[in-house]
């Protein structure tokens, strides 16, 4: 479940007179919108470098113009350097081009362009990195440089193989449940996932299916330690909300899966800037910590820890309480 995310400078300028006509386009400018976040938890790294526009006619019909959006690839030189703390520059990363597929939607889907490269052993989480973005027509040079998130330590008991997380209590009471973790050094803001993992069976076939719920984001306060705390009621809400009732299938419950995301800060500043505003005033600042453009290049990494077992008492009484899902137990 991994997602690209993409970000593009719009503007909309139009001005009428009942009297007369002016046009306020000046002129041509290069601007450049950068949107990348390195994580050493994946095989490949993803950068998009797009372009503002403006132009005369309606935002809406240039933007499904892929041309209004693409650099040339065959005109641009990305580099991304490995960097130490004294400066000097270890190792270094010439990204190249390709296409990835993109729903349709404001902006054109139909040439995609996005820079990658392999991760390999290139991003260590005690270095810094620098990209550098030329436009070999203009000379102009991009600039923007971020660290890494550290890795994520979930807790101990998830090494434990006789671990098991339980949401009801032999007693008969909804229990609750929590996932901790530390601090890992660089980050910002947390954010868990939980998945929870059933076995459909139905009449002529049998399927592994999943459901998902993200947790609030957790902004780092200075702790040391964090906790999310799951209760017993509200995984229980979750099932009864997110499975549809049937009759033509039974269903067994398997285990659970969570995933933990960190993000840098200028990924949470970012964030919290495009938060949608709620008072009188709608304008938002942007945002950018990139030299000579705009957009965002800064970090994230994730952890996966998978089957988590889910205790007997639990799985016995999501079979009981939540009949007409008709999970069987044992």
């Amino acid at each position: 479940m991994k997602k690209i995310t993409s970000i593009f400078l719009l503007i909309i300028l139009s001005f009428s007179s009942c009297e007369s006509d002016l046009d306020i386009n000046s002129e041509w400018e290069e601007v450049t919108v950068v949107f990348g976040l390195l994580d050493q938890s994946q095989e490949k790294q993803y950068l998009r470098i797009n372009k503002a526009f403006l132009g005369d006619e309606s935002a809406y019909v240039m933007a499904q113009i892929s041309d209004s959006l693409n650099f040339l690839p065959q005109n641009l030189e990305v580099k991304i350097e490995r960097v130490s703390t004294l400066g000097n520059v270890l190792d270094t990363r010439i990204l190249v081009d390709t296409v990835m597929l993109k729903d349709s939607g404001t902006f054109a889907s139909d040439n995609n362009i996005v820079y990658t490269f392999d991760t390999d052993d290139f991003l260590k989480e005690d270095k810094l990195y620098y990209l550098t973005i030329t436009h070999k027509n203009t000379g102009n040079i991009v600039s923007a440089r971020t660290n890494l998130i550290h890795e994520l330590e979930l807790m101990s008991y998830f090494n434990n193989p006789n671990f098991k997380m339980g949401f009801y209590g032999i007693s008969g009471d909804f229990t609750s449940s929590s996932v901790e973790w530390s601090h890992s050094k660089n980050a910002e803001m947390y954010q868990l996932t939980m998945i929870v993992n059933y076995t459909e069976y139905g009449i002529t076939d049998t399927v592994i299916k999943s459901i998902q719920k993200d947790f609030p984001l957790i902004e780092h306060d200075g702790s040391d330690e964090y906790i999310q705390q799951i209760s017993g009621e509200g995984f229980f809400n979750f099932l009864a909300y997110n499975i549809k009732k049937s009759s033509t299938v039974n269903r067994r419950i398997n285990d659970i899966d969570f995933s933990l995301s960190a993000g840098g800060g200028d990924l949470q500043t970012y964030m919290n800037l495009n938060i949608p505003p709620t008072g009188v005033v709608q304008e938002r600042p942007i945002y950018s910590e990139i030299t000579n453009g705009y957009g965002l290049f800064s970090c994230r990494i994730n952890k996966l820890q998978e089957n988590v077992s889910i205790t007997t008492t639990t799985k016995e009484a999501i079979s009981n309480h939540l009949d007409s899902l008709n999970f069987i137990f044992p």
